[in-house]
């Protein structure tokens, strides 16, 4: 059963998120020992059993197997409940403990809850070092990251995003045989969560620094976002000399300074903000296609669609990795318009070397969903256009496309060197 359960949750999770584990050479093969991670979400018991090839059998918060599917694979996966309200857990640490002396696997969350903000509580329960102490076996800490922006405690449903189980040196209960039981139990559970934290800390950071640029000033108008549109309507004010064909592209200038100048920000409007370009190249290409007499680019809603479908995965990426995946965009879009008219008037060359852009950006970055964005965009690439009748002269908008891909893996943005501000250490607790 959890060999069925094990090839079905890393075939979801190959879907749904980009993870990797490092460490789990530190997971005795044999014998007991006792795993002990941090807890960001729901995810986090399948997340340790994926990564090793022995059973873990977790000390979980019973809750968790009353919900549907999810209680299942905990059961197959060895976890057994834990009433985690006061004074109700000792018969669990009593089974903990038999399933290590039995020579076993046992997992615990010494938090005892998922996490509120994704860093470790500032109390831990002291049942995973105790349970070494009192059994010899060793502690092995484990760190998760990423999981907490996947599934927190306050999202009834995940999102795909970047996770990282990492599994650190055990802790030998024998190095602490010199104190007293309560003053090794503490000793332990300190060097347990120094362990863990020194992992830990800086994909907290990380978040905390995302959650400080959303409220940021926006840019000025980036090289990518303003240079298109002065470029086209140059363009086409010298092809028609007509100010209301290329209004909109002046539109969009005022609408780039506007929001560094005016919008008040928050997520939802850096989001705007940062697909704008591809948006606004969508919209305008067409008048200048008329302007020039060249072919328009047939199905244009399900080249919207696509390039929205392409560009989601990327609202759970980092900052830079997604304004790229928008700049190559861009990029491709503006060659392919350029080999339209100059090498392959094909109508259907954006419908190559947009899709053929997004998959080769997918598959080298290894974005979210990567696995199953980089085959279908690719095929898209190939296979509908040459259906729809296209042949070899589609071939300089597919270059069109990988030029993209290169310019932006060859040039990618840099971070800015403003310091980025600290939340106050009181707050949390953890030096951040």
């Amino acid at each position: 059963m959890r060999a069925i359960f094990s090839s079905l949750l890393h075939a979801l999770f190959k879907v749904l998120f980009v993870y990797e584990y490092e460490g789990e050479e530190q997971v005795p093969q044999d014998g007991p020992a006792v795993v002990a991670a941090n807890h960001p979400s729901y995810l986090d018991p399948v997340l340790l059993s994926l990564g090793v090839h022995r059973p873990i059998h977790f000390m979980a918060w019973d809750a968790l197997f009353r919900v549907p599917l999810l209680g299942p694979a905990l059961r197959a996966f060895g976890a057994f409940p834990v009433d985690v309200r006061k004074g109700q857990g000792a018969a669990a640490y009593q089974r903990a403990r038999a399933i290590v002396e039995a020579g076993h696997l046992v997992g615990i969350f010494p938090e005892g809850q998922r996490s509120r903000a994704g860093w470790m509580e500032p109390r831990l329960r002291e049942g995973a070092a105790r349970l070494a102490l009192e059994t010899g076996a060793p502690l092995v800490p484990a760190t998760i990251t990423g999981a907490f922006r996947a599934w927190p405690h306050f999202r009834p449903l995940p999102k795909p995003g970047r996770i990282k189980v990492r599994f650190h040196e055990p802790i030998d209960p024998k190095a602490f045989a010199a104190l007293d039981h309560e003053a090794a139990v503490d000793a332990m559970t300190a060097e347990l969560r120094r362990r863990v934290e020194r992992s830990l800390l800086p994909g907290v950071k990380a978040d905390l620094r995302l959650n400080v640029v959303y409220r940021k000033e926006a840019p000025w108008p980036r090289f990518y976002e303003s240079v298109p549109p002065l470029l086209l309507a140059t363009l086409l004010f010298w092809k028609t000399r007509s100010w209301t064909i290329v209004a909109p592209a002046y539109a969009y200038l005022v609408y780039l300074l506007a929001d560094h100048f005016v919008i008040p920000q928050r997520r939802i409007v850096k989001w705007v903000r940062n697909a704008s370009p591809v948006v606004f190249l969508m919209l305008f290409e067409p008048a200048v296609r008329d302007a020039f007499s060249l072919p328009h680019v047939p199905a244009p809603l399900s080249l919207a669609a696509l390039a929205a479908a392409g560009l989601l995965p990327y609202l759970y990426s980092r900052a830079l990795v997604a304004l790229d995946a928008i700049r190559g965009a861009v990029f491709a879009l503006l060659l392919s318009l350029a080999a339209t008219a100059w090498w392959s008037p094909s109508p259907l060359g954006a419908h190559v070397a947009l899709p053929l852009f997004l998959a080769a950006y997918a598959w080298d970055r290894q974005s979210a969903l990567w696995t199953l964005a980089a085959p279908l965009l690719g095929a898209f690439a190939l296979g509908i256009p040459l259906w729809l009748g296209g042949r070899l002269e589609l071939i300089p908008h597919a270059v069109a496309g990988l030029l993209a891909w290169a310019a932006v893996r060859g040039l990618p943005l840099r971070p800015e060197t403003a310091p980025i501000e600290r939340p106050e250490e009181p707050r949390l607790g953890l030096g951040l």
